[in-house]
């Protein structure tokens, strides 16, 4: 006779682990007591409504990462909190905090974000997951406004030898140019302008370093190097004022030029790079150093004794110092303008400003060629012998 053999499970509804299940058969029944997983259900009240979840690893994943591709930013933030605080020694948490900190920037929570992307390279020790979890890290530290926060992990990721291991080891070529124009850009906004020149050619000696590396060439971060740091002394420079007495004019003058020169050497480097948007800035702010120098000058201080006429004859000593500069003003315009159309980018917001400031330097050499023939006709100054006048730098 065959056997038959049913199993009953009874199951408590306070879901305490414990069912027992009766065996039937030939010989006297038993029964026997099976052990099954205990069901921890638990609230969350760390923000908005309470939230009901039971405590099931796969369960809060599946839930949170449904969340999170839903772009439902907050609820996925907090699956991912349970799971971090619910979880902490179960494998795949650096993922499970790289995403949560992916959703606090989407969130725009930029200083939350970090710590989340801190966490993660904790998990993540030892591998290039590590390395993206500091960029991150350092990028949402920027975002928050921890620049010196940011740009100092920047720094550990270049010379830390702790913080290289934890994230794989030293950075390749391309990740250091990121992270060193990145720091730059940092330090400049703390107001750090010795480091952050500095960081800027760093980028330069690694860019001359691997120059025949294709990809290097092509890297943004150089070309946006180059032309930080032609920022970083127009700035400088543009915050020399000519005032008297003379003798400080002449300091200023002699410092202006300086700056002026550091300025130019830098964005000329990017514009060789020929980058589509740091080439085209840089362009125009050569021609931006040339146009301001020639304001400065012209707006430099009077005498107050001195009459209308005076002044006028003044000015025109002065348009003989600066008309070359003038000149050569108007032919880097044009050449920023032929350059936007050689890159495809004769659009660019970039070549319309050029094509601005080739307007106004023509309307400044017509107007001081039209007072100084005001003053020949008057017989107030003489004619000027012409001089050569050398060609810009070629781009």
């Amino acid at each position: 006779m065959s056997v038959r053999i049913w199993l009953l499970l009874l199951i408590s509804s306070t879901a305490c682990g414990a069912a027992s299940h009766t065996v039937v058969g030939e010989g006297a029944q038993r029964h026997e007591l099976v052990e099954l997983p205990t069901i921890e259900i638990k609230t969350d009240r760390t923000s908005g409504k309470p939230l009901t979840y039971v405590k099931d690893h796969d369960a809060l994943v599946d839930q949170a990462m449904a969340e999170f591709h839903a772009e439902h930013w907050a609820d996925a933030v907090r699956l991912y909190d349970i799971l971090l605080r619910e979880f902490p020694n179960t494998p795949g948490l650096g993922a499970i905090a790289h995403n949560c900190g992916l959703a606090l920037q989407n969130m725009g929570m930029h200083k939350e974000a970090a710590a989340r992307f801190a966490t993660a390279r904790l998990h993540n020790a030892g591998t290039r997951h590590a390395r993206d979890g500091l960029f991150l890290q350092a990028e949402s530290l920027e975002l928050a406004g921890d620049v010196t926060g940011a740009a100092t992990l920047y720094r550990d990721a270049l010379d830390d030898a702790k913080t290289q291991e934890q994230i794989g080891g030293e950075l390749g070529i391309l990740d250091a140019l990121e992270a060193a124009a990145r720091m730059g850009l940092c330090w400049r906004a703390a107001g750090e302008i010795k480091f952050a020149d500095d960081a800027f050619r760093r980028v330069e000696r690694l860019y001359n370093d691997h120059r025949d590396v294709q990809v290097v060439g092509e890297s943004e971060w150089v070309a946006r190097s180059a032309y930080e740091r032609g920022e970083l002394y127009r700035e400088l420079f543009a915050s020399i004022r000519f005032k008297l007495p003379v003798d400080r004019m002449k300091r200023d003058l002699e410092d202006k030029a300086n700056l002026f020169l550091k300025a130019e050497n830098s964005y000329y480097h990017c514009v060789r790079l020929h980058h589509k948007q740091w080439s085209l800035a840089s362009g125009h702010n050569i021609g931006g150093l040339y146009t301001r120098l020639i304001d400065d000058i012209d707006n430099a201080e009077v005498p107050p004794e001195v009459t209308e006429q005076l002044a006028d004859v003044y000015r025109d000593e002065l348009w003989n110092h600066t008309e070359h500069l003038a000149k050569r003003a108007v032919v880097i315009y044009r050449k920023n303008i032929e350059l936007g159309k050689t890159l495809g980018a004769s659009e660019s917001d970039w070549v319309a400003k050029s094509e601005s400031g080739l307007s106004r330097m023509m309307a400044t050499i017509e107007r001081n060629q039209a007072r100084r023939a005001r003053l020949l006709q008057a017989g107030a100054i003489s004619p000027q012998p012409k001089k050569d006048e050398p060609p810009p730098p070629a781009p």
